[in-house]
């Protein structure tokens, strides 16, 4: 009988040899007897199996195993090329949604040294281990493994947005990541010429705290780039997101000091302090652009005698393409008032006639009544100087047309001074007592005639309360 079996045996290690280095046991590091089986028909689809004809050689151990271009669902698996190996088998543990690592499985067999695995969760673990084998004339061998454990990166932030900006700070939020444990925020600063700076880590924030970052002590009109990379770590692997981007401008500043330097009657000298970045100034007047410019003071002449505007200047920055512009100053100025003019008070229902510069007459008045029928107040100009003429107007469904001796308008939407033969008495609280006008400034006609005679087309009128 003992004969049989030691020839039988013989001839079994003839057929298939397997081989394993010393140390390295029937488990998961090691090919069990079905996988030499699957190996060689990979080779040798077949079947036919040729008699050992030389010596087990063992693959040397797998080495420079690595992972790289790790995204948020697949890796590259790569080492060096074994000695003698002829195919490589690779075991996988992946972890679950409860973050523990299972058991490695066989998981696939190659002849390259190179493996991409897709498919895969974000943010999650994958530890490897990788065989090689060699497969001769039925003979397999093993060489000793390699191990590497690899976590797949986050996906990107879905939201970053530049929540509120002021002259020297910005203020950025974003969407929470289930499975980040913090936020690493970046800066990238703009140069004077368009271009930027490297990015520079500015803060990190932790997953438990709130989701957003004020930037202080910034420069106004400048731009500023941020991106925000969150992070997981867990059991000593750390996987990271791209990194999400936004881009915010601190806003200019209004130009300081914004005065009235000098006056004429038709003209009015402003300035302003310089604004840093601004390469220029845009100056309006009631509202209305009149001037660029790159210096901080301006002249606006051919004015009307005595007129009052309303003046607004900011600051403007040009960089690459892009045009950025700052917050308004504004300012009341009046030309130096004229010597000849009329002066109209509400509060005290009084007109003046000045000439160079003195009264030479003043009379009682009745103005609009107050609301919506109230005489304007500023600074206006004589434009119709008619004798006699025909008022015509409407309010609330009523329509009239009435004669007056002398008119003097000073507005486009129909107010003037005239004379009022319906009104029996004039200053005091009339206007509050529902002798009020629709806006004109009645008067007797003696003092129309008085006014009519010392006024001319386009004298400053100035209604004040």
């Amino acid at each position: 009988m003992k004969k049989f079996i030691i020839p039988f045996a013989f001839l079994l290690a003839i057929i298939i040899c397997v081989a394993v280095p010393v140390g390295v046991t029937a488990s998961a590091n090691t090919a069990t007897g079905d996988e030499a089986v699957a190996a060689a028909k990979f080779l040798n689809p077949t079947g036919a199996v040729e008699p050992a004809t030389e010596a087990k050689v063992i693959p040397g151990e797998i080495k420079g195993l690595k992972a790289s271009e790790v995204s948020s669902n697949s890796l590259l698996l790569s080492w060096d090329k074994s000695d003698n190996a002829t195919l490589y088998t690779i075991y996988r543990a992946s972890e679950d949604e409860n973050g523990k690592i299972g058991e490695y499985e066989k998981y696939k067999t190659v002849k390259s040294n190179t493996f991409r695995d897709t498919g895969l969760s974000e943010a999650r673990i994958y530890k490897y281990l990788v065989f090689a084998y060699r497969v001769t004339n039925g003979c397999i061998t093993q060489s000793r493994s390699a191990d590497i454990s690899v976590m797949t990166k986050l996906e990107n932030i879905k939201n970053v947005f530049v929540a509120a900006k002021t002259t020297s700070s910005i203020t950025i939020k974003w969407t929470r990541s289930e499975k980040a444990d913090k936020y690493h925020i970046f800066r990238s600063d703009e140069k004077d010429d368009g271009s930027f700076t490297s990015y520079k880590k500015v803060r990190v924030v932790g997953k438990d705290d709130l989701l957003e970052y004020t930037d202080k002590n910034l420069t106004g009109g400048t731009v500023y780039k941020y991106k925000i990379i969150s992070q997981r770590i867990e059991a000593g692997n750390s996987a990271v997101s791209a990194g999400k981007a936004v881009k915010g401008m601190t806003l200019f500043g209004a130009p300081k000091n914004f005065k009235k330097l000098k006056a004429t009657e038709t003209a009015i000298k402003l300035g302003w302090d310089s604004v840093l970045h601004a390469d220029k100034y845009e100056l309006y007047r009631d509202g209305v652009k009149i001037k660029s410019l790159m210096q901080t003071k301006f002249v606006d002449k051919g004015l009307l005698s005595g007129s009052m505007h309303n003046y607004t200047v900011r600051a403007v920055r040009k960089v690459a393409k892009s045009v950025r512009v700052g917050y308004f100053a504004s300012l009341n100025a009046a030309c130096k008032l004229p010597g000849d003019r009329i002066e109209v008070s509400i509060s005290n229902q009084n007109l003046k006639v000045f000439k160079k510069n003195k009264v030479i007459f003043s009379t009682a008045v009745i103005t609009g009544a107050p609301g919506d029928r109230a005489t304007t107040v500023g600074h206006h100009h004589i434009l119709s100087h008619k004798s006699p003429a025909i008022l015509k107007g409407s309010y609330r469904g009523s329509k009239w047309t009435t004669r007056v001796s002398y008119w003097m308008g000073f507005t486009y939407s129909g107010q003037g001074i005239h004379d009022a033969t319906w009104q029996s008495a004039f200053g005091g609280q009339l206007y509050r007592q529902g002798r009020g006008s629709h806006g004109c400034v009645n008067v007797s006609v003696s003092s129309a005639k008085k006014i009519y005679d010392n006024s001319f087309v386009g004298e400053l009128v100035i209604v004040k309360n």
